[in-house]
């Protein structure tokens, strides 16, 4: 694929995909619910415990619901890499518009079996304020746990993971040899 300074490469959200995660989390939150229901009745936990969880799962599983809803309606690209840098519109936490020259390099990390792109930025702490006082909270743990506030699955857009590293690594690599970027690292580990 040739990527040259006019062009860009539009990766969509997969409706499909974010519909399948609108089913798992309202499937989530139903025994969620079942759970908190049978807390007082069960005997093997402390009631408190078990409601405790339950809510947890209610909360996080109903905030991946709304999220969703949110997703299915959203008609604007999930990944754009255009001449500028790249504008992520994937995930709840997604960066917005991330210039080539704020990208150090890209890497693969796996967490409990899901691989994910993390890009690498010279100023992390500028992206993990951006965004409500959730948003910066999620960036600062994604920063301390994969070492950047940027990461990029291919759970919500229309294309496959290693397809999608490929083209950001290959994208990132001409953007470099163009000079438009001012450092380059990849550690792609699988």
């Amino acid at each position: 694929m040739s990527l040259k300074r006019n062009d860009e490469i539009v990766i969509p959200l997969s409706k499909t995909k974010v519909a399948l995660l609108l089913f798992g989390a309202l499937a989530f939150v139903a025994v969620s619910i079942w759970i908190w229901s049978i807390a007082d009745t069960q005997n093997r936990l402390n009631p408190l415990f078990v409601k405790g969880v339950a809510l947890a799962g209610i909360s996080f599983f109903g905030l991946c619901g709304l999220y969703s809803c949110i997703k299915m309606f959203d008609n604007k690209p999930g990944l754009v890499i255009d001449a500028q840098g790249i504008v992520d519109n994937s995930s709840a936490v997604a960066a917005g518009r991330i210039p080539w020259d704020d990208i150090v390099g890209v890497k693969v990390y796996s967490i409990a079996g899901q691989k994910v792109l993390v890009i690498e930025v010279l100023d992390p702490q500028k992206y993990v304020e951006r965004g409500s006082a959730f948003k910066r909270m999620l960036n600062a743990a994604n920063t301390n746990t994969i070492g950047s506030p940027i990461s990029i699955t291919s759970n919500t857009l229309q294309i496959q993971f290693d397809e999608l590293v490929n083209i950001l690594t290959g994208s990132l690599a001409r953007y470099r040899e163009t000079g438009q970027t001012t450092s380059y690292r990849t550690g792609l580990s699988r």
